[in-house]
Protein backbone atom coordinates (compact mmCIF):
# COMPACT_ATOMS: atom_id res chain seq x y z
CA UNK A 1 0.00 0.00 0.00
CA UNK A 2 1.46 3.25 -1.08
CA UNK A 3 0.88 5.82 1.96
CA UNK A 4 0.58 9.75 1.31
CA UNK A 5 3.97 11.64 0.60
CA UNK A 6 4.71 14.97 2.21
CA UNK A 7 6.58 17.99 1.53
CA UNK A 8 9.60 19.48 3.50
CA UNK A 9 10.97 22.63 2.12
CA UNK A 10 14.48 23.82 2.86
CA UNK A 11 14.93 27.29 2.06
CA UNK A 12 18.58 28.90 1.48
CA UNK A 13 19.22 32.36 1.46
CA UNK A 14 22.08 33.56 -1.18
CA UNK A 15 22.72 37.39 0.37
CA UNK A 16 22.13 40.48 -1.64
CA UNK A 17 24.19 43.41 -1.79
CA UNK A 18 21.74 45.17 1.30
CA UNK A 19 22.67 42.13 3.36
CA UNK A 20 24.87 42.25 6.34
CA UNK A 21 28.42 42.10 6.26
CA UNK A 22 29.26 38.75 7.33
CA UNK A 23 26.42 37.13 5.52
CA UNK A 24 28.20 38.07 2.71
CA UNK A 25 31.01 36.85 3.72
CA UNK A 26 29.94 33.53 4.94
CA UNK A 27 28.18 33.19 1.49
CA UNK A 28 32.07 33.92 -0.44
CA UNK A 29 33.50 31.13 1.82
CA UNK A 30 31.18 28.71 0.87
CA UNK A 31 30.97 26.70 -2.36
CA UNK A 32 27.55 27.55 -2.83
CA UNK A 33 27.50 30.66 -2.02
CA UNK A 34 24.60 30.24 0.78
CA UNK A 35 24.52 31.87 4.33
CA UNK A 36 21.13 31.01 5.48
CA UNK A 37 18.97 27.78 6.32
CA UNK A 38 15.21 27.18 7.21
CA UNK A 39 13.22 24.12 7.50
CA UNK A 40 9.67 24.80 5.93
CA UNK A 41 6.37 22.78 6.51
CA UNK A 42 3.50 22.59 4.39
CA UNK A 43 1.68 25.25 6.19
CA UNK A 44 4.32 27.36 5.87
CA UNK A 45 5.71 27.34 9.08
CA UNK A 46 9.29 28.20 8.90
CA UNK A 47 12.30 26.87 11.73
CA UNK A 48 15.59 28.19 12.22
CA UNK A 49 17.42 31.22 13.78
CA UNK A 50 19.18 34.17 13.02
CA UNK A 51 22.28 35.95 14.38
CA UNK A 52 22.02 37.51 17.26
CA UNK A 53 18.70 36.00 18.01
CA UNK A 54 16.21 32.61 19.58
CA UNK A 55 15.35 29.96 17.79
CA UNK A 56 12.00 30.65 15.78
CA UNK A 57 9.14 28.38 14.16
CA UNK A 58 6.50 30.53 12.69
CA UNK A 59 4.71 31.42 9.60
CA UNK A 60 7.15 33.27 6.86
CA UNK A 61 6.01 34.15 3.28
CA UNK A 62 9.76 33.36 1.52
CA UNK A 63 9.13 36.80 -0.46
CA UNK A 64 12.51 37.38 -0.13
CA UNK A 65 13.97 36.45 -3.90
CA UNK A 66 17.45 35.83 -2.31
CA UNK A 67 15.85 32.06 -1.01
CA UNK A 68 16.59 29.06 -3.27
CA UNK A 69 14.02 26.30 -2.49
CA UNK A 70 14.36 22.48 -1.95
CA UNK A 71 11.71 20.57 -1.76
CA UNK A 72 11.64 16.75 -0.41
CA UNK A 73 8.64 14.36 -0.82
CA UNK A 74 9.16 12.71 2.41
CA UNK A 75 7.00 10.00 4.19
CA UNK A 76 4.00 11.44 6.82
CA UNK A 77 6.80 10.06 9.58
CA UNK A 78 9.80 11.66 8.57
CA UNK A 79 6.90 15.36 8.41
CA UNK A 80 5.56 14.81 12.04
CA UNK A 81 9.12 14.03 13.18
CA UNK A 82 10.73 16.77 12.34
CA UNK A 83 7.63 19.04 12.27
CA UNK A 84 7.48 17.71 16.32
CA UNK A 85 11.14 18.41 16.72
CA UNK A 86 10.45 22.34 15.76
CA UNK A 87 7.83 22.73 18.00
CA UNK A 88 9.06 21.02 21.17
CA UNK A 89 12.88 22.65 20.16
CA UNK A 90 10.96 26.08 20.42
CA UNK A 91 9.82 25.86 23.68
CA UNK A 92 13.51 25.76 25.06
CA UNK A 93 14.45 29.39 24.16
CA UNK A 94 17.65 27.94 22.47
CA UNK A 95 20.43 31.27 21.41
CA UNK A 96 22.40 31.74 18.26
CA UNK A 97 26.16 31.16 18.74
CA UNK A 98 28.94 33.10 16.73
CA UNK A 99 31.40 30.74 17.92
CA UNK A 100 29.27 27.58 16.82
CA UNK A 101 28.73 28.81 13.52
CA UNK A 102 32.01 30.19 12.93
CA UNK A 103 33.56 26.55 14.16
CA UNK A 104 31.37 24.90 11.82
CA UNK A 105 33.22 26.69 8.85
CA UNK A 106 36.77 26.60 10.45
CA UNK A 107 37.35 23.21 12.51
CA UNK A 108 39.07 20.25 10.36
CA UNK A 109 36.56 17.91 9.50
CA UNK A 110 38.28 14.99 10.32
CA UNK A 111 38.54 16.15 14.36
CA UNK A 112 35.95 15.73 16.96
CA UNK A 113 33.20 18.51 16.60
CA UNK A 114 34.27 21.55 19.58
CA UNK A 115 30.66 22.03 20.10
CA UNK A 116 28.78 18.29 19.28
CA UNK A 117 26.29 18.30 21.85
CA UNK A 118 23.14 19.03 21.18
CA UNK A 119 21.41 22.21 20.63
CA UNK A 120 18.47 21.27 22.65
CA UNK A 121 21.59 20.54 25.34
CA UNK A 122 23.24 23.45 25.16
CA UNK A 123 20.65 25.91 24.32
CA UNK A 124 22.48 27.14 21.75
CA UNK A 125 22.94 26.82 17.98
CA UNK A 126 23.41 27.81 14.85
CA UNK A 127 21.07 27.57 11.42
CA UNK A 128 22.41 24.89 9.75
CA UNK A 129 23.14 22.79 13.13
CA UNK A 130 19.57 23.21 14.16
CA UNK A 131 17.91 21.98 10.65
CA UNK A 132 20.45 19.25 10.25
CA UNK A 133 19.74 18.50 14.07
CA UNK A 134 15.84 18.23 13.09
CA UNK A 135 16.22 15.80 9.49
CA UNK A 136 18.42 13.86 11.43
CA UNK A 137 15.40 13.39 14.08
CA UNK A 138 12.93 12.81 11.87
CA UNK A 139 15.60 10.07 10.07
CA UNK A 140 15.67 12.28 6.25
CA UNK A 141 17.89 10.00 4.68
CA UNK A 142 19.67 12.99 2.79
CA UNK A 143 20.83 14.51 6.65
CA UNK A 144 21.93 11.03 8.02
CA UNK A 145 26.10 11.22 6.92
CA UNK A 146 26.32 15.08 8.22
CA UNK A 147 27.51 16.07 11.59
CA UNK A 148 25.55 18.67 12.82
CA UNK A 149 28.28 21.11 14.14
CA UNK A 150 30.36 20.85 11.14
CA UNK A 151 27.59 21.29 8.88
CA UNK A 152 27.56 24.60 7.33
CA UNK A 153 23.89 26.05 5.24
CA UNK A 154 26.12 25.63 1.69
CA UNK A 155 27.11 21.55 3.43
CA UNK A 156 23.25 21.10 3.75
CA UNK A 157 22.15 22.51 0.57
CA UNK A 158 25.08 20.50 -0.95
CA UNK A 159 23.52 17.59 0.76
CA UNK A 160 20.25 17.51 -1.05
CA UNK A 161 20.23 19.71 -4.14
CA UNK A 162 20.41 16.24 -6.04
CA UNK A 163 18.27 14.15 -4.11
CA UNK A 164 16.44 11.76 -5.87
CA UNK A 165 13.03 12.93 -3.58
CA UNK A 166 13.61 16.39 -4.56
CA UNK A 167 10.30 18.18 -6.23
CA UNK A 168 9.81 21.36 -8.23
CA UNK A 169 7.69 23.42 -5.79
CA UNK A 170 7.53 26.70 -4.72
CA UNK A 171 5.60 28.81 -2.00
CA UNK A 172 2.41 30.81 -2.51
CA UNK A 173 3.97 34.11 -2.52
CA UNK A 174 6.08 33.14 -5.66
CA UNK A 175 3.05 31.38 -7.04
CA UNK A 176 0.91 34.42 -7.03
CA UNK A 177 3.79 36.51 -8.52
CA UNK A 178 4.01 33.99 -11.40
CA UNK A 179 -0.06 34.43 -11.83
CA UNK A 180 0.41 37.99 -11.56
CA UNK A 181 3.36 38.25 -14.46
CA UNK A 182 1.33 35.59 -16.89
CA UNK A 183 4.01 32.91 -16.19
CA UNK A 184 1.00 30.66 -15.03
CA UNK A 185 -2.08 30.53 -15.17
CA UNK A 186 -3.37 27.80 -12.57
CA UNK A 187 -2.71 26.97 -8.98
CA UNK A 188 1.01 25.91 -8.26
CA UNK A 189 1.56 21.78 -8.54
CA UNK A 190 4.31 19.83 -7.80
CA UNK A 191 6.32 17.68 -10.32
CA UNK A 192 9.09 15.20 -9.54
CA UNK A 193 12.24 15.88 -10.94
CA UNK A 194 13.86 13.31 -13.31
Amino acid sequence: MQYPRRMLTLAFVRPGVRDPALNRLVAYVCKHGICHVELVFEDNMAFSINAGQKLFFRPRTLSNPEYELVTLSVSQSEYTSAYRFCNDAVEKSIVFTDFGMLASYFQPRDFPCINSTSSLVTGHTFCSKIVTEALQFANVQEAESLTPCTTTPSGLYEAVKDSHRKLIFSVPYKCEQLRHCGVISTKCGQLRMS
